[in-house]
């Protein structure tokens, strides 16, 4: 897989085109504009980094996987997300989605839409309208399906089986693309809650595995070594299991990926888990892969394979870039029978090492898009002209947008 496979379209593909994916400026024209003064309220993933992410990542490889389903498939993108009140993401995978005769059927948990009765009847139209248009114009623009529902539940509710997120979950068949994107690291436990994300993540991996399709995961994480919490266990144990099977050549593409000395790989991956460097993203990506890899060939009868599709980093919190945008593309394997056999021996495959190979190798291609965005003008242009484009979609005052980013504490740029 070469590197403009995995960070998306190149400059000459038609997918560039920021009008043809988006649509003009202001072309969806919000119905409840009167409930709403043009909004201010930035955060994170208004900055263009973020648009390398949605475009490049989520767009680019939606698009591929589209593309490659078999003549006859459904006309139906079966999507999780946890959207935000202005659905960034969904209005850029139905960009995608539209050209190709695709409606988007999403499913997913926003907290943060709720708002108290207290606060006074202003107040809560002030809260919704945003979410209400949002909605509303992408639902009369025909671009996603009469199904398409957002709760306002936590995410980590679904690890709890008896919870409403939970059981509405298991009404809803294997989707066709799992997009986990909180803003926050994988070891977070919201207050007054019991599970955290990482138990989110693999609740949704086990619903995931009726799917008999390719699916993609997009996992967006604030990564750094002391955050790594119950996530770091797991993915350093993951690895360490295949570090130990003999005549493995893990080990080897391992030791590359991170720089390390294959001679005292143990030492040089106990310095690499401790020092927030790209030796540790790259670490980082591997690991979290190798716990996909073994959760689905665990699996006796639903085997799948897991591939690193793309894996960006760039900074929100940090000096160093701490926040980390991977995808992987599964790809369920053929259902397996097996004899009945005495004692319930099962047999599992031997492909997982070799397939772990080529995770370690794809980690290598991450890419810095801070950098990318400050040396590659193209880029540049192509994440700031659609992040207008949303912005204004979403009826955001572009004109104090760009004041905003020209002051960002971590990330200031300068846009005509």
């Amino acid at each position: 897989m070469t590197e403009i496979e995995l960070n998306g379209a190149g400059e000459d593909d038609g997918a560039d085109d920021i009008e043809a994916v988006y649509g003009k400026q202001g072309a969806e024209s919000p119905p409840l504009t009167d409930l709403l003064e043009m909004r201010r309220d930035f955060a994170p993933w208004h900055h263009p980094v973020k648009q390398i992410v949605r475009f490049r990542q989520w767009a680019a490889l939606t698009k591929k996987l589209i593309e490659a389903r078999p003549h006859g498939a459904p006309r139906i993108l079966k999507y999780f997300t946890l959207p935000g009140a202005d659905l960034l993401d969904v209005r850029t995978l139905a960009g995608v989605c539209e050209p190709l005769g695709i409606k988007i059927e999403y499913f997913g948990f926003n907290s943060g839409t709720t708002a108290s009765a207290a606060d006074g009847e202003a107040a809560l139209i002030a809260h919704a309208a945003p979410w209400v248009m949002a909605e509303s114009s992408l639902r009369q623009a025909g671009r996603i399906t009469e199904n398409a529902l957002i709760l306002e539940d936590r995410l980590e509710d679904i690890a709890e089986p008896d919870s409403q997120a939970a059981m509405q979950l298991r009404q809803r068949g294997p989707f066709d693309i799992v997009n986990i994107d909180p803003c926050d690291h994988l070891a977070y436990l919201p207050k007054g809650r019991t599970k955290n994300t990482f138990d989110a993540l693999q609740a949704l991996l086990k619903h995931q595995m009726g799917a008999t399709a390719p699916w993609l995961l997009f996992v967006t994480t604030r990564v750094s070594p002391d955050l790594l919490g119950q996530p770091g266990v797991a993915f350093q144990h993951a690895i360490t299991l295949n570090l130990q099977l003999p005549g493995s050549e893990f080990g080897a593409a391992l030791a590359q990926c991170i720089s390390a000395n294959l001679a005292r790989i143990g030492g040089e991956l106990a310095s690499a888990w401790t020092t927030h460097d790209e030796r540790f993203l790259k670490l980082y990506s591997v690991g979290l892969g190798k716990f996909l890899l073994q959760f689905f060939h665990g699996q006796p009868n639903l085997p799948a394979n897991v591939e690193l599709a793309s894996v960006f980093a760039y900074r929100v919190h940090s000096e160093q870039p701490d926040m980390l945008a991977l995808a992987f593309q599964i790809s369920p394997d053929p259902r397996r029978v097996f004899e009945g056999q005495t004692g319930g021996a099962v047999s599992y495959s031997t492909l997982e090492p070799a397939r772990a190979v080529r995770v370690a190798k794809s980690a290598m291609l991450l890419r810095d898009i801070d950098g990318l965005l400050a040396a590659n003008e193209y880029a540049r242009n192509e994440a700031v002209e659609g992040t207008k484009a949303l912005l204004s979609a979403a009826r955001f005052d572009v004109a104090k947008w760009a004041e905003w980013l020209a002051t960002h504490h971590r990330r200031p740029m300068s846009v005509g």
